[in-house]
């Protein structure tokens, strides 16, 4: 049986932004996902395009990123090693995703000014919260 170490308090506020995290990259996939024609209406001529022309793998890979890094933070929260593997998948899930949108779609021709933020900080939080959770593992807060 693994021995695990008393989580620090730090753990635990890390794990509650993780989730919360977490359920906003949710709340922006179901957004996106059970858009209304009349909020589809509103965005710009070339974010509807890039809506309407996005295959199935990107559109899952936005499900895998998010639904993983949800589970993750749960996980993490229950201090399960599992947590490792899901932020993994997370992170796997956001590159093929963010390089799909740039390389594939040209995402960058359609963000201005302050639509680069998320685009940034996702894969930042992405690796910061596997490498964060493969840290706790190997701290033995992890079981």
């Amino acid at each position: 049986m693994t021995e695990t170490t008393k989580a620090p308090l730090w753990f635990w506020v890390i794990g509650v932004i993780a989730l919360l995290w977490n359920m906003m990259g949710l709340a922006a996939y179901f957004q996106q996902f059970m858009m209304s024609p009349e909020a589809f209406a509103t965005l710009r001529p070339e974010q509807q395009n890039l809506l309407l022309d996005q295959p199935v793998w990107l559109t899952s890979a936005f499900a895998v990123a998010v639904f993983a890094g949800f589970v993750g933070s749960i996980l993490l929260l229950a201090r399960k090693r599992l947590a490792v593997r899901m932020f993994l998948l997370s992170l796997i899930a956001v590159f093929i995703q963010f390089g799909g949108l740039f390389l594939l779609k040209g995402y960058a021709d359609v963000l201005t000014g302050g639509e680069w933020i998320m685009p940034i900080l996702i894969p930042v939080f992405a690796a910061g919260l596997y490498l964060y959770a493969r840290k706790t593992e190997k701290d033995g807060i992890l079981a």
